[in-house]
């Protein structure tokens, strides 16, 4: 018996010992391959200017552009990316216009969290907005400070984030091409090696190339501006001299390169290169220029002379000349001066070399071996630019800057290992889920960020969700829960733009498809507004069903008629605001029985006019103040708990800000 005993200890001991080997032999392991991922960003691509029929070698793909795509521009490449990948149909920018826009790529939080609300480049002028004093009926509200820098010692980007596991040796090559745009010129150490890339081609302060007739690249090769405008972008090996390629792709020769695309798809390339050398998995922020202004087509040298002018003939002309025809959604020719379609040459030009650039560096992906490991996102950082008359956003209302989805709503595709083909999604998606869905993708968790964090972060304040289950057909795995505390906002996106931006300043939040927006001027205000909106007035609370009124039109604004959802969108939407400590325009008005007065005391008036003997605007509102009237505060920050004067008899004094 104590034989029997001796022996399955014995027998216990070897399981035991096999199991642990067997455990230690998991652990030695490799970790998961981590794909290569490119952030393929292009500069106000609007959501209807991509075409998705048409493949490279004339194949038809259904309705991969989006129900609105089209048959005027020319992007087969985005076309096959689609068509092998998954596209997003309600995929918005957290911020309508760049900087903000990108800093939540970067960061996976909303532009309002951090600050920076505005560009960089912003001219701020208090209180001002696109107005004249003298035109104004009321002044208009005080914008808040702005934060002009995305700070790395605040803030952790994905490239840093992708370094904060190394269990392998080998961490993700970061670098960044073309446009930056999250700092203040003159300003440093906000650069993008700042911020944990390795490279930095083409990226600083500049949101755009200069204007004027200057489009091409030869323009500034050579000059005191080449690494102003686009920092190592002519000479990187002056920069990396330890081991940035040179001329290892197949790429004409860079110096014959004359279109700024192209120079820039060319470093990407270059960088690809490097990182396969090395076996280094890679993150290549690819952050073109276009198609922003200047509106400059690519051209070919027709004298021969290199110098680029408006007479040289523009390369893609006839090509989109003969694009038209009949179809279900374009007349065969367009009215003269038409702003109802796509009609301009240039513009169609500039959204093709896109085209090319990403058809350039999927078909390099390929010749490396790499297509089958590499995740490719495509998007746009805010909708489409109507006002220069090049692009139209129809059926969307509006542009960028503004509220409407014509400046929110973008493409959006991903491709890649694990991403079922030729799929779409309507789930609401916005620029801050990059950030959680790329760590996921790379096999890094956000307890490891945090404590390889030296700035403090903390991924209770990312407020992205990771779309991985989505890319594989999961889409009920995704859960947007924007505050623990309640249910009641789960899967709400939202806006926050307390600026003047051709706009007045609003907020805005989307819930199972109802858009609302709330603008932070008095009715009156926006009533008198030089510009109505696309044919409509702008009033101080919006309400919309996008699914029955996509364009968002004014006499389907539900405000109103549906007052229960407008009351939890509005709730939803402070609390919100509230949450994440948003800065306010400020003001002070003053109504009486018969609605507003001729006075509207803000901020900005005090300061402009110091000798009116009042300390504040508050008081000069109740001093002029008649029995009947109602005071009405604006905060500038909606977390401040705000002591209200004590009114004279028959004096109401509220805070708008519950």
């Amino acid at each position: 018996m104590r034989a029997f005993h001796s022996f399955s200890g014995i027998c216990a001991a070897l399981v035991l010992g096999v199991s642990l080997l067997a455990y230690q032999n998991a652990e030695a392991e490799d970790p998961p391959e981590r794909p290569n991922i490119i952030f393929f960003l292009v500069d106000d691509l609007g959501w209807t200017d991509i075409n998705g029929f048409e493949g490279p070698n004339g194949e038809t793909y259904e309705n991969v552009g989006g129900e609105f795509d089209s048959r005027y521009y020319y992007t087969p490449n985005i076309a096959k990316l689609a068509n092998e990948g998954i596209r997003f149909t309600n995929a918005y920018a957290a911020c309508p216009f760049c900087g903000p826009s990108r800093a939540s790529i970067l960061t996976g939080k909303y532009p309002t969290r951090i600050g920076f609300t505005n560009n960089n480049t912003h001219d701020q002028k208090q209180g001002m907005g696109p107005f004249k004093v003298e035109e104004m009926k009321f002044a208009e509200p005080v914008e808040p400070d702005l934060i002009r820098n995305l700070d790395p010692q605040k803030e952790t980007s994905i490239a840093r984030a992708l370094k904060s596991n190394s269990s392998n040796g080998k961490d993700y090559l970061s670098c960044t091409i073309g446009k930056w745009h999250v700092y203040s010129e003159g300003a440093t150490g906000f650069e993008p090696e700042a911020h944990g890339f390795d490279y930095n081609i083409g990226g600083s302060f500049r949101g755009a190339p200069a204007g004027g007739d200057r489009p091409g690249w030869d323009f500034y090769r050579g000059s005191d501006w080449s690494d102003v405008y686009f920092p190592n972008l002519e000479s990187p090996e002056k920069r990396y001299p330890q081991n940035w390629p040179q001329g290892s792709t197949k790429a004409d020769d860079f110096k014959e390169l004359t279109y700024l695309s192209d120079a820039l798809t060319y470093r990407a390339l270059e960088f690809i290169d490097l990182a396969s050398d090395q076996s280094r998995p890679f993150f290549l922020y690819m952050s073109h220029y276009g198609v922003h202004s200047p509106m400059k087509a690519k051209r070919w040298d027709s004298d021969g002379d290199r110098r680029i002018t408006s007479k040289d003939k523009e390369v893609h002309a006839d090509l989109f000349k003969a694009r038209w025809g009949s179809d279900e959604r374009h007349e065969i020719e367009p009215p003269s001066g038409s702003s109802s379609f796509h009609t301009s040459f240039t513009y169609a030009s500039m959204v093709k070399s896109i085209d090319e650039s990403l058809g350039q560096i999927m078909s390099h992906l390929e010749s490396k071996s790499l297509a089958e490991n590499t995740i490719i996102f495509f998007y746009s950082d805010n909708g489409g630019v109507e006002r220069n008359g090049y692009t139209c956003n129809n059926p969307l209302r509006s542009e960028k800057t503004h509220a409407y989805e014509g400046g929110t709503r973008v493409p959006l595709i991903a491709r890649g290992p694990g991403v079922h083909a030729n799929r779409t999604s309507k789930l609401a998606v916005t620029g801050p889920d990059f950030f959680p869905t790329i760590l996921e993708l790379a096999h890094i968790e956000m307890a490891v960020v945090e404590e390889a964090s030296t700035v403090g972060f903390s991924s209770e304040e990312i407020d992205g969700v990771s779309l991985v289950p989505l890319l594989q057909a999961a889409e009920s795995d995704v859960h947007r829960e924007n505050d623990p505390i309640t249910a009641n906002d789960d899967g709400a996106i939202f806006w926050h733009v307390p600026h003047y931006k051709h706009s007045a300043p609003y907020s805005a939040v989307i819930k199972d498809n109802y858009k609302y927006i709330r603008y932070w001027e008095d009715h009156d205000s926006l009533q008198s507004r030089r510009e109505k909106e696309d044919g409509y007035f702008m009033s101080e609370k919006e309400l919309y069903n996008l699914q029955d009124n996509l364009g968002e039109t004014g006499e389907k604004d539900l405000t109103g008629a549906h007052s229960s959802v407008e009351a939890e969108l509005e709730s939803i939407l402070l609390n919100w605001l509230k949450r994440v400590d948003a800065k306010m325009p400020t003001a002070v008005r003053r109504e009486n029985k018969q609605g507003i007065t001729q006075a509207w005391y803000s901020s900005w008036i005090s300061k402009q006019a110091t000798s009116n003997g009042y300390e504040d605007p508050v008081e000069e509102a109740i001093y002029k103040s008649s029995p009947g009237d109602k005071i009405t505060i604006y905060t500038g920050n909606l977390t401040d708990s705000i002591a209200l004067p004590n009114p004279p008899d028959g004096i109401t004094i509220q805070s708008i800000h519950p």
